[in-house]
């Protein structure tokens, strides 16, 4: 199979989350230890990897924790990445946060909003009123002073909130400029191999927040480690020996126990994420 160009990264600010949701790992799943990426790790992952064109600033848990994440976005661009994307749970937008990520070069900012007001709740835990009301003063804010800065939801589908998708998708594209809907992670057999540790549309890799590099974000708990950002050069790991391992374990069809029960909820609103052919749905403009 075609192994792509290293041209992104997932980075984990932290892992430390304030929320607990009810379908995520760090609410149940997670046994490694929770912390924040130091500036210094984060430097060293960026200058170890040159060429890099998109970065993803989180992974698990809730980036805006971390003190240094403002630091990284410019240190990010600095080094010449032109995209640079987060994802939010939204409760940490004060006056003085949203300030910050209007004039930052964060590039794409999207809130994890997982259906109509009940759902959220009952999910979430929180009201979805307090965030809406969040997204909007940083909507007129960075409309007044960055329209470049593009806002997104993203909608974690599963059997039971599918109903909510049209509703929702026609309700928050008057909103925000794009809508993202990806099917719930579950454990369930693989049967066929996955695109991570090839490149779907590009290569790609996960640096944790202590270091730790894995092929993927579905590897939670990070069984699959390729080596660490703070003796290894993050680029040299997408042709190590570790990842060309995985590569041929899943040609052979032959999973580690983390790739075996890897899947994803099957529903109509969705496409796969983690399987060739299948593309992730986005519900209007990405």
């Amino acid at each position: 199979m075609e192994v792509k160009k290293l041209t992104s990264l997932i980075v984990e600010p932290t892992n430390t989350c304030n929320l607990r949701c009810s379908f995520c790992f760090v609410t149940e799943g997670m046994t490694r230890q929770e912390g924040f990426m130091s500036f210094d790790l984060f430097r060293k992952v960026i200058d170890g990897c040159p060429g890099l064109e998109h970065l993803c600033m989180h992974n698990w848990g809730e980036p805006l924790l971390n003190k240094d994440l403002f630091r990284m976005f410019d240190y990010a661009r600095g080094a010449g990445i032109r995209h640079i994307v987060m994802n939010t749970n939204g409760t940490l937008l004060t006056e003085k946060m949203i300030d910050r990520i209007v004039a930052s070069p964060l590039g794409i900012i999207r809130f994890s909003i997982d259906g109509s007001p009940e759902t959220y709740r009952r999910v979430r835990g929180v009201e979805l009123e307090k965030i809406e009301a969040n997204i909007l003063k940083l909507k007129a804010r960075k409309d007044a002073r960055r329209p470049a800065l593009s806002m997104g939801v993203v909608f974690t589908v599963e059997e039971d909130t599918q109903d909510d998708v049209d509703e929702y998708v026609a309700y928050w594209e008057t909103i925000v400029d794009h809508v993202r809907l990806q099917p719930r992670l579950m454990q369930s057999p693989r049967n066929a191999p996955c695109p991570e540790p090839f490149g779907k549309d590009y290569g790609k890799l996960v640096v944790l927040w202590d270091g730790r590099v894995i092929p993927c974000c579905v590897d939670y708990n990070a069984t699959l480690t390729l080596g660490n950002a703070w003796e290894d050069r993050v680029a040299d790991l997408w042709r190590g020996g570790g990842i060309e391992s995985l590569r041929r374990q899943h040609e052979a069809g032959q999973f580690p126990r983390v790739c075996e029960n890897c899947n994803e909820c099957e529903t109509e609103k969705t496409s796969k994420r983690f399987f060739f052919g299948s593309a992730g749905n986005a519900a209007t403009r990405t």
